[in-house]
């Protein structure tokens, strides 16, 4: 009956025929009714009346000819209490929800947000910055920024916080880099900052990798150009000099054309190297072991690491078979083995190590290649520019600078990557990612 007619309050004696007041007020919060109820009681009694309150009831009258006049006025207020509580409870409910919303997309951004005082202890930080530091948001508040990132950062957020000015600025912490946001505020009649630390160390690489491809295909086109138009009168000159030498008698001059021949060759070889590193067309592919192609580049130089006391150790995996170009992977192994044996015999070290490992990731279809030395290293001033076209530690008439520009861009028509880390003094180890594909473009399955 309750639930069918519109029923705003409802007077119930403390006794009913087959219940008590107690038992309807279980009955109709069973039934998740919400209605104010007004207890009638036979007679006046304090412990039954608190009684009462505390279990459900928002107001109580006595059953007599002089409080039945009142109903009306008991009425009235029960269903303004009731309204008036109703409405708090629900604004209170849109408050603890809102908030838990607030925390949640707070907790969702994967950036670190804190929120510190003037004396940069920490008063509120996100889920992300707390992962970062294995702890719970709450174990971080009261902490010191200095205690966390060191007093470097904490001096750096202290400058940038002082002046009171919303700020954003790129910082470098450690060896990552972050777009750090502050926005002052006022809580409580006291200051508080609002930090937003953005890792765009991923995004720097991306747009470093991007600059360096658009500068090797716009190198590409133009030396693609200068190379055929060169590499005639080059053929030319290696043929008639090997023509002249033959009908020469005259040891000197045969001596004289032998050198020009050398330096037309070298010509040449750099020529074919160029013509290598600017070609558009896609790599001619085959189902290959990348373990076999390693091997068969450490054999090309198997004399010179013999004579050069470098030793080779292999590290390698299970890796299935892919498709990949074969001529053009080994002459990006050949070109990184050439780096080690030149990087290890500069530095002076007897034992020379080239360490080649690979590795199969299934889960992102991705295999691996670590070619590691232990040789002089590459400075951190010029690590940044190994892969640009012409650049070169070497001496002059000892390098192109064109083998491993050749490598990048042999490994980005294959859709792969190819990363360097190196320390000066302590070696040098690149890392290659390709694909894994076990198919051909038409999905057609190759089976050896």
């Amino acid at each position: 009956i309750i639930k069918k007619n519109n029923v705003k309050a409802i007077f119930v004696s403390e006794q009913l025929p087959d219940m008590d007041g107690y038992d309807f007020f279980y009955r109709i919060k069973k039934m998740n009714i919400s209605i104010p109820v007004i207890l009638i009681f036979e007679e006046h009694n304090e412990a039954m009346v608190s009684e009462a309150i505390k279990k459900g009831a928002l107001d109580c009258v006595l059953r007599n000819t002089r409080s039945f006049y009142a109903y009306p006025f008991v009425l009235d207020r029960a269903i303004a209490r009731y309204e008036l509580e109703t409405e708090r409870a629900e604004r209170e409910w849109l408050i603890s929800e809102s908030q838990k919303l607030w925390v949640a997309v707070i907790d969702g951004i994967r950036d670190y947000i804190l929120i510190t005082d003037n004396e940069l202890k920490i008063f509120r930080a996100n889920k992300a910055l707390s992962e970062m530091f294995n702890k719970h948001p709450k174990d971080l508040i009261g902490l010191s920024l200095s205690g966390l990132f060191g007093d470097d950062t904490a001096k750096m957020l202290k400058e940038m916080s002082d002046d009171r000015i919303s700020k954003t600025e790129e910082k470098i912490i450690g060896e990552q880099t972050y777009l750090i946001s502050v926005f002052p505020f006022n809580y409580n009649d006291k200051d508080f900052n609002i930090c937003v630390m953005k890792n765009i160390s991923e995004m720097y690489r991306l747009k470093e990798q991007l600059y360096h491809s658009y500068k090797l295909a716009s190198l590409g086109l133009l030396i693609s150009g200068i190379a055929h138009e060169i590499n005639n009168p080059i053929t030319g000159i290696i043929t008639y000099a090997e023509l002249l030498k033959m009908k020469s008698k005259d040891e000197q001059i045969t001596t004289g054309l032998q050198k020009m021949l050398n330096g037309a060759e070298r010509c040449k070889h750099i020529i074919e190297n160029l013509l290598i590193f600017s070609r558009q067309k896609s790599p001619s592919r085959t189902l290959e072991s990348v373990n076999d192609i390693i091997d068969r580049a450490i054999e090309l130089r198997s004399y010179w690491l013999r004579k050069n006391n470098i030793e080779i150790i292999r590290k390698y995996s299970e890796v299935p078979f892919t498709l990949i170009d074969p001529q053009q992977i080994q002459l990006v192994i050949l070109n990184i083995l050439l780096n080690a044996e030149h990087a290890i015999v500069d530095s002076g070290i007897e034992d020379g190590k080239v360490i080649f490992e690979t590795l199969f990731n299934a889960d992102k279809s991705k295999i691996m290649i670590k070619i590691s030395d232990n040789g002089c290293g590459i400075p951190q001033n010029i690590i940044s520019r190994i892969f640009d076209p012409f650049f070169t530690t070497k001496p002059i008439g000892t390098g192109t600078g064109l083998g491993l520009s050749i490598a990048h861009g042999i490994i980005a028509e294959h859709g792969g990557e190819i990363k360097v880390e190196s320390k000066k003094d302590e070696g040098t180890t690149f890392i290659i990612e390709l694909p894994y594909e076990k198919q051909s473009k038409g999905n057609v399955q190759i089976i050896t």
